[in-house]
């Protein structure tokens, strides 16, 4: 059996906590697909399986501060096909902010009646002199 696959795209899910694999199904004779993958530069693993017909395959397990590999192939009772090109994805966070600064702003009293008017509650918010947010009701 010689199907060529070719992975098409490979998207994240909205969640961003896995990684969808979508390839193109060239065979009209396979029983399943399997996907291998590689994290860094250990060796190849299977790590899952499709059923005929199913291009996509979700990777829940992805650990931080690595690069994935990935490659698929199909197969059926005759044999296998060659595994598709690689794709590699990083999973490293982003790089720590840098150039923090800040200064002191003197905050200044504010005062406002409530919504509650028809009680007269009267509500007003400052900052001490230790910076405190205080919160004055009457």
């Amino acid at each position: 059996m010689k199907t060529l696959l070719a992975i098409i795209m490979l998207t994240t899910s909205i969640c961003a906590a896995d990684l969808r694999l979508v390839w193109q199904d060239n065979s009209t004779n396979e029983a399943g697909f399997e996907v291998w993958r590689k994290v860094d530069d250990a060796d190849w693993a299977l790590v899952g399986a499709t059923n005929e017909n199913v291009s996509t395959w979700l990777d829940s397990y992805l650990p931080i501060g690595s690069t994935l590999s990935y490659r698929v192939l199909a197969w059926n009772q005759f044999g296998q096909s060659e595994f598709t090109n690689i794709v590699s994805v990083g999973t490293y966070p982003p790089l720590a902010p840098s150039a923090l600064g800040g200064e002191v702003v003197p905050s200044k009293p504010i005062s406002f009646i409530g919504p509650l008017q028809e009680n007269k509650l009267s509500i007003r918010t400052y900052r001490d002199e230790l910076g405190r947010l205080i919160i004055e009701r009457s």
